[in-house]
């Protein structure tokens, strides 16, 4: 197998010099912690580089990423456990979480909690301080004096 300069993984393009982890951990909702672990699970070396994998690593690689669990992965390594509507331990990666973090936000604003309330102010959410980091709007000028 030659090598390749761009290799594509669950929708996106991985440059093909970068070692497995790094590389795997550019695609949205697989973080280093998790790329490390489905690079041991699948015993390939620290020190390949993306570009050499073969298309059934690949295919292997995007099944683990779509379902963790079913690979040996422990539960708590997925990123939406205990999903609302099916109750099960998903891995979501891509466009799906961000729609589902959308909609996350916009239950959150629908039921008025204390998080929904701050994110329709456009507050900060997670307790940072807001006298005068995250400040948004338009700024108030300064007229000069006229003499």
């Amino acid at each position: 197998m030659s090598f390749r300069h761009l290799v594509r993984i669950k929708s996106t393009d991985l440059e093909g010099h970068l070692p497995v982890s790094l590389g795997l951990s550019k695609i949205s909702g697989v973080n280093r912690r998790l790329a490390q672990t489905i690079v041991r699970t699948l015993n390939i070396s620290s020190s390949e580089r993306v570009g050499s994998l073969t298309d059934v690593t690949i295919k292997e690689i995007e099944s683990i990423i779509s379902d963790p669990v079913a690979a040996g992965i422990p539960e708590w390594m997925v990123n939406r456990r205990k999903d609302r509507q099916t109750g099960d331990n998903l891995h979501i990666t891509e466009a799906q979480l961000i729609l589902q973090t959308k909609q996350d936000i916009e239950r959150y604003i629908r039921i008025r909690s204390r998080r929904g309330i701050r994110h329709s102010f456009k507050l900060k959410v997670r307790g940072q301080k807001t006298r005068t980091h995250g400040k948004s709007g338009t700024t108030v000028g300064v007229s000069k004096r006229k003499r």
